[in-house]
């Protein structure tokens, strides 16, 4: 799973921002491959795809050993008071009188400085678990997670609580959003998109590193990954555009703010070039885009010979005015 949070991300606050509800929840929608979930990707939620369907529990505690927020959630934690004055301890030995045995024994007090510490009990929070459709044999599986706290934004400790219940998510699905508080568990895949992080091109390595950040990756989706950044240089792009849905990772290049060429790295078979709010646009299912509702807004070029110049030459005539 992935890394732990080190702070509530970006787009999570501008979400935060849009949600009216004064109550919020930590939860996310992700999208599962089928040999994923048979290899035990979520077995430490109980969560099994046998022949008869995807076998959910919930709600479930997540277990201590998915991680630090994990542990803390069910085992508690003890607190180094380092904000307040240290307390002065003794501990009593006996030692002899001036120095020699033969003239006894008396008391000594050693003092020894420390901190306080305090125990914070777990608070054992759940997970509520939901997938819209368990039927056997599909490809990929989309399951809902959802802490069973509810967080007021006026809190003290809303940002805190906020950022280790996105973390207990982080731990043991590998995602993390948020929601109001009364959305039902059942509507948080209309929430499962594209989120778009758009950078100066940097470095091949920087890329790279930027793509696949928080998580381990094969070395044939690496060489992809190098192949494209190269391919996406040659048509001199302002930006390089990274996105993320659920656990597949998106790589692509902006011309210009109408036009952008990207395609999803690990998963793909082809390469999307969006125009007019291509933002909104990279939000559709690919079954969406592929229904014809969004008519000129896009084209697809998939992954057959001659196709990298068959999408220079669809960049072009949307760059050169003479094409």
């Amino acid at each position: 799973m992935k890394k732990n949070l080190r702070k509530i991300p970006p787009e999570i606050l501008r979400k935060l921002k849009g949600i009216k509800s004064a109550d919020i929840v930590a939860a996310c929608s992700v999208k599962f491959k089928a040999s994923a979930l048979r290899n035990g990707v979520l077995k430490h939620l109980g969560l099994r795809l046998t022949p008869s369907g995807l076998l959910i529990i919930s709600p479930v505690i997540p277990p201590a050993k998915q991680g630090r927020y994990s542990k803390i959630n069910t085992d508690g934690e003890v607190i180094i008071r380092r904000d307040l004055p240290m307390d002065t301890s003794y501990t009593s030995v006996e030692t002899p009188n001036w120095g020699d045995p033969y003239l006894g024994y008396h008391t000594v007090d050693l003092p020894h400085h420390s901190y306080k510490r305090e125990f914070k009990p777990p608070r054992e929070s759940e997970l509520q678990v939901f997938s819209p459709i368990t039927k056997p044999n599909l490809t990929t599986y989309v399951i809902s997670f959802r802490v069973n706290e509810v967080l007021r934004k006026s809190s003290k400790e809303f940002r805190k609580r906020l950022l280790e219940n996105l973390n207990l998510l982080q731990e043991n699905v590998g995602a993390s959003d948020v929601e109001a508080a009364n959305t039902r568990v059942e509507n948080y895949t209309k929430s499962l998109h594209l989120s778009w992080e758009i950078l100066p091109p940097g470095t091949k390595k920087e890329a790279i590193q930027r793509l696949f950040k928080g998580r381990k990756a094969s070395q044939q989706a690496k060489d992809v990954a190098s192949d494209r950044y190269d391919f996406f240089m040659t048509l001199n792009p302002q930006k390089l555009v990274f996105g993320q849905s659920g656990f597949r990772r998106y790589f692509g290049a902006l011309i210009k703010n109408d036009l952008v060429v990207f395609e999803n790295i690990e998963y793909g078979n082809a390469v999307y070039i969006m125009f007019e709010k291509w933002q909104e646009l990279s939000k559709k299912s690919r079954i969406d885009l592929l229904s014809g509702k969004f008519g000129k807004s896009f084209q697809r070029v998939q992954h057959l010979k001659g196709w990298k110049a068959q999408v220079e030459h669809i960049v072009r005539s949307k760059t050169d005015p003479a094409s």
